[in-house]
């Protein structure tokens, strides 16, 4: 049985009489305005508590998790810290798939994200990683959570940026040196 806080039900998109979710623009409008998930930023909301809210790995996994405890802090951390990080079994394949590449030409992604990769060597948009050592509650036994940092959500990113350290190694592009990651944590415990 997956345990749901009643702080991700207050994230819930809402959604029409046919099931369709409200446009993220009229989401963001809506739920920047609550007090308590100001500590959230707009690019959180927008990769991933928005378009996963109903994904069953985001709601097996982080769900439970009491958002008004939690934070998201910009970090910038090198391609060996981020090499090390755990992804979940059911989106492993898909991450490894990004993984592989050693041609920007391989890359999927849109034009202004393939631009940032060829000039900047990084993602644009930071992916989410979550401390799992921070979590003070206990942890639900369905849950995959595995110590002691996590990918939540940016499993292309992450693939690619193993694929950009391939071309910058084949001479066909340099990876940057650090990247902007969200490092989401529970509030007051250490980093």
């Amino acid at each position: 049985m997956t345990l749901v806080n009643n702080t991700w039900m207050e994230l819930k998109p809402n959604e029409d009489f046919d099931g369709n979710q409200e446009w993220f623009d009229e989401y963001y409008a809506r739920i920047k305005l609550k007090i308590d998930y100001q500590n959230i930023p707009k690019d959180v909301f927008e990769q991933w508590i928005h378009p996963h809210h109903k994904n069953y790995e985001t709601l097996k996994n982080y769900s439970w998790l009491d958002f008004k405890k939690m934070e998201f802090i910009v970090r910038e951390w090198n391609f060996d810290e981020l090499s090390n990080l755990y992804v979940i079994e059911n989106y492993r394949n898909y991450f490894i798939g990004r993984s592989k590449l050693s041609d920007f030409k391989q890359f999927f992604c849109k034009a202004d994200d393939l631009k940032y990769w060829k000039e900047k060597g990084t993602w644009r948009i930071p992916p989410i990683i979550l401390d799992v050592n921070s979590l003070r509650s206990n942890i639900p036994i369905d849950c995959e959570l595995v110590r002691p940092f996590q990918l939540v959500e940016g499993h292309s990113r992450l693939g690619y940026l193993h694929s950009m350290n391939r071309i910058s190694e084949l001479n066909k592009g340099k990876i940057a040196s650090k990247h902007r990651i969200y490092l989401m944590k529970e509030k007051n415990t250490p980093i």
